[in-house]
């Protein structure tokens, strides 16, 4: 399925890449001077890039492509993890505060002030592992897949290569050109060309909304022809073949994917880790100049971050509305992640097609650009630094350059191994995984910030004692399910629903600290000075509300309330 694209659509993309570039020199010829300005930007960013580049480092392939199919394929029922824009305004009420005033590079050195050396050894290490295993490896498949898709072309004749695949040539294009204007403009080119990606990738997916929602009718029309899965509700009810109210702890072993009681306990969990804890976000609130631009900032995020519901998902339940109707184009849809592309295809007109890649490629560069410069912030803040000490500034940003580059290609070297994996197993995949990291990372920020009785070793004990469980549980669960193989008395450690071992494992965690912490010495005061809530000083207090104005409590109630309106809307 193939987009016919016209000169006038290709030239909005030559444009985009040409002041993609325009940005990335500009940047490049601003020399940094040490690893604030490499890493984060001078730690000199405003609410609006902040914002801007939240959210599209979390826009991905998975968002244009995937939750517009799951829209086509299971409705409103994705929509929850989509609603995570409460999560984006703790960050910034919650833990912002903490981690500005630490004055740290990254997350896991927060743990290791929190906690232990360590704990942030540790934290470091699950991250490097997941950024490369998962987040460089699929983004760069996803991506290539999608930008294959769209243009629909097979292979493609490279000058002493002679016919490459095309999904191959996609993939390396992207990930050079993204990885370009990465490594040389740092932080802040990744926050510059954010800033203007996010804009495009609205305006193109609002297009698609608009003259969708025209072409069948409006909302009604929708709804009508959704009526089984308009429901936030409903379908995770519907899918669990269950009651509402468990009667017996035969719930956990729900064969379901989403269950709705799964959902409500685990996805707050998943999301706490990644919109509070991950590297991969938070980098994005350190660039902040003070704590009222990264909150501020974190607020205009949790607005866009309400975006991807009614620009990607509903668009889908529209293609499937399309498909009722018997529309040329969409009559004849079997797959229904095929509905994104079909729609670009088919109800835009010329230009505005070239507007949607180049807003597609937009988001994808966004996100890769965001997991370069995270990793490499990472491995040189958290690993080469403390291993050699002493070195230049220069010399350290020349190793985070380097990193990113490793970070590439060891993203490029597991695609062949994450291409076996067909279907929908890939997205489920990806789940897991985080369904899996996420508890202990959760447990661990939380307590350590509201818990000022929780000792230094817990923290340590508790990352790896929940990371190490997780693992067993995905090496058991890849086994049972690609190998057959039976655990016999255990085997209900991997018959349990995903979503239920996530919650549980979060439950486990916390108490573990617990126990933990009341057999071992407790951290000082003064070790823990402006480290957790108990232990703020007065002056402290006073800054923090001294930043606060009427229009960020307005702001954030708001991001609320728009969440309650579609709960109930979508009911």
């Amino acid at each position: 399925m193939s987009v016919n694209f016209s000169g006038l659509d290709w030239a909005v993309v030559v444009l985009y890449f040409l002041v993609i570039a325009g940005i990335a020199t500009w940047v490049a010829m601003q020399k940094e001077k040490d690893t604030s300005d490499y890493f984060l930007a001078s730690r000199g960013a405003g609410w609006f890039l902040i914002g801007a580049s939240i959210f599209a480092s979390n826009i991905g392939a998975e968002h244009l492509v995937g939750l517009a199919g799951s829209g086509a394929g299971t409705g409103m029922a994705f929509a929850h993890w989509e609603l995570h824009s409460y999560l984006i305004i703790v960050l910034g009420w919650v833990f912002a505060p903490f981690y500005l005033r630490s004055k740290i590079f990254t997350t896991p050195e927060f743990l290791e002030r929190r906690y232990t050396p360590g704990t942030r050894t540790a934290l470091s290490l699950i991250f490097l592992a997941a950024y490369i295993l998962t987040k460089a490896s699929v983004t760069i498949y996803a991506g290539a897949i999608t930008i294959k898709t769209i243009l629909g072309f097979d292979t493609i004749n490279v000058p002493m290569l002679g016919t490459v695949d095309f999904f191959w040539f996609s993939a390396f294009a992207l990930v050079i050109v993204t990885g370009i204007y990465t490594v040389v403009g740092g932080m802040k080119a990744v926050l510059w060309t954010e800033g203007m990606q996010a804009p495009l990738l609205l305006i193109g997916s609002i297009v698609i909304l608009l003259v969708g929602l025209h072409r069948i009718g409006g909302l009604d029309a929708l709804r009508a022809a959704n009526a089984d899965t308009i429901s936030l509700w409903r379908p995770l009810h519907q899918a669990a073949g269950t009651s509402w109210v468990p009667t017996d702890l035969s719930f956990l072993f729900d064969s379901s994917e989403t269950p709705w009681l799964g959902v409500v306990l685990a996805s707050p969990i998943i999301g706490l880790w990644y919109w509070c804890t991950d590297q991969y976000i938070v980098q994005r609130v350190l660039t902040a100049r003070n704590l009222p631009q990264a909150r501020r900032g974190t607020i205009w995020a949790g607005y866009l971050k309400l975006f991807p519901v009614f620009i990607f998902l509903i668009p889908g339940m529209i293609a499937v509305a399309l498909k009722h109707m018997g529309v040329e184009g969409f009559a004849d849809m079997e797959r229904p992640d095929e509905a994104f592309p079909r729609l670009a295809a088919h109800l835009l007109p010329v230009g505005l097609r070239g507007l949607v890649l180049a807003g597609m490629l937009a988001a994808l560069m966004s996100s890769l650009a965001s997991l370069f410069n995270s990793t490499a912030t990472l491995f040189t803040v958290d690993f080469y630094e403390r291993i050699r000490p002493n070195r230049t500034e220069a010399h350290l940003v020349t190793v985070g350059r380097i990193a990113t580059v490793a970070v590439v290609f060891a993203g490029i070297a597991w695609i062949p191994i994450m291409q076996r994996i067909g279907g929908g197993q890939l997205y489920g995949y990806l789940q897991n995984v985080q369904s899996l990291l996420s508890p202990a990372i959760a447990a661990v920020f939380m307590l350590g910030i509201f818990s000022k009785r929780v000792s230094p070793i817990s923290g340590l004990v508790g990352i790896v004692t929940g990371f190490a469980i997780g693992m067993a549980r995905l090496t058991m669960q890849v086994g049972h399910e690609m190998g057959g193989m039976e655990f016999g008395a255990l085997q209900w450690f991997v018959d349990i629903n995903w979503l239920y071992f996530c919650f549980l494992l979060f439950v486990f965690t916390c108490v573990l600290i617990f126990v933990v912490s009341a057999f071992t010495p407790k951290a000082t005061d003064e070790h823990l000075a402006g480290l957790t809530y108990g232990t703020i000083s007065a002056q402290q207090k006073a800054e923090l509300h001294a930043g606060v104005t009427v229009w960020d409590v307005v702001g954030s109630a708001g991001v609320l309330a728009i969440i309650a309106a579609i709960y109930v809307y979508f009911w």
